[in-house]
């Protein structure tokens, strides 16, 4: 899948904050406390996942306009 420069700059943005989120999951695990520590994981993965995954209305009407724009203008292969 395909993903742009600005999309590429927001997926480090949120792995560096899940990253922070995960390394006291880990920290919680190490300490004994498993329910807590699983959870920060699970959030972590989560911070991640939702934003590269999950589609929002926005990123619908980018992708119509980006593809009427596409058919509309013509490119010259060369």
């Amino acid at each position: 899948m395909p993903r742009g420069i600005l999309e590429l700059i927001g997926l480090a943005g949120s792995v560096l904050f899940a990253a922070s989120v995960g390394l006291f999951g880990v920290q919680q695990l190490a300490a004994g406390s498993t329910v807590p520590g699983l959870g920060y994981l699970v959030v972590a993965a989560l911070m991640v996942l939702v934003p590269y995954y999950v589609t929002m209305p926005g990123d619908v009407a980018g992708s119509a306009v980006e593809r009427t724009v596409d058919k509309i203008v013509e490119t010259e292969d060369e």
